[in-house]
């Protein structure tokens, strides 16, 4: 059965300076763990996400632990993302991913946000119209927050919240150490994807979000 996460609705959420949902509504999520490394034999460290829903917007959020934390120290373009720790979500508007969404967001709120299309076409030139996403560093790893306007889903054509709102929705997680040439990679996801290698961005790596009022 394709794991499912259901994100709860909240009428008006409290919403911070910084634009996000404030940290005591968190509190109503329902809080996901089960995150492994689908491509290496131990156990994953934790990683929780959260998701709710109100009147304007999707919220999301992210708290993990992480011991050693990969940053780019010259960090000029977007795409640098992928050479640090970061979470992601993958929004699909069908189960082929003939088109989805993908944000890539490390420990301070950098975001890697593109469009593609199976399998691995990607256009970086793409950003997500009114994203807004946070990140901070904890004493025992980092935690990201997010919104995304419920209007700019319905532009990209995502269902809107009700009964018939299911949409395909993969959460990952890339957990990089610091090695002696060059940082040494881990791939955590939400759904194991079963393939030979690595891979994200295949329709078996998706689980479905559901908003329902």
């Amino acid at each position: 059965m394709m794991k499912t996460y259901e994100a709860h609705y909240v009428a008006s959420a409290k919403i911070g300076r910084d634009g996000l949902i404030d940290a005591s509504e968190w509190e109503k999520a329902n809080v996901e763990t089960r995150f492994s490394f689908p491509w290496e034999d131990r156990a994953a460290p934790r990683t929780e996400f959260r998701a709710l829903f109100d009147e304007r917007a999707l919220y999301f959020a992210f708290r993990v632990d992480d011991d050693d934390v990969v940053l780019v120290e010259d960090f000029r373009r977007k795409d640098d993302v992928v050479y640090e720790d970061r979470v992601e979500l993958f929004l699909a508007l069908d189960e082929k991913l003939a088109e989805y969404f993908c944000l890539e967001m490390d420990p301070l709120g950098r975001v890697l946000d593109y469009r593609a299309a199976h399998y691995r076409k990607f256009d970086f030139s793409w950003t997500f119209p009114g994203l807004k996403v946070a990140g901070r560093q904890t004493g025992d790893g980092y935690a990201v927050d997010g919104m995304i306007p419920l209007a700019s889903l319905k532009s990209l054509g995502f269902p809107s919240p009700g009964p018939a709102c299911s949409i395909q929705f993969g959460i990952y997680r890339a957990e990089f150490r610091h090695g002696e040439k060059a940082a040494v990679e881990g791939w955590i996801s939400w759904v194991d994807p079963r393939t030979k290698e690595p891979d994200f961005h295949v329709p078996e790596s998706f689980g479905r979000l559901k908003m329902i009022r």
